[in-house]
């Protein structure tokens, strides 16, 4: 079982405070600025993490069978009203 928490993280480059990953994309990255281009990659890997955890369908958990001798007991206080 794997257990993700909400995580708030905000990180912005120095240099160019403006840009933002989720509304400019890589393409205004300027001068191949290492810190966007780590913030491009954060962005673009939670985004991958966000559509798998979307896509992934857990296992399908056992039902419960009925006990067989509960099941036979009638009941005292029928709802036919």
């Amino acid at each position: 079982m794997l257990k993700i928490g909400t995580v708030k993280w905000q990180g912005k480059c120095a240099k160019h405070p403006k840009f933002s990953p989720s509304s400019d994309g890589p393409q205004a990255i300027r001068g191949e600025c290492q810190r966007c281009q780590d913030l491009m990659t954060i962005y673009e890997n939670h985004q991958r993490t966000l559509r798998l955890m979307r896509t992934f369908t857990p296992l399908a958990r056992k039902k419960k069978t009925p006990d067989p001798i509960t099941a036979r007991q009638q009941n005292l206080f029928p709802s036919n009203a």
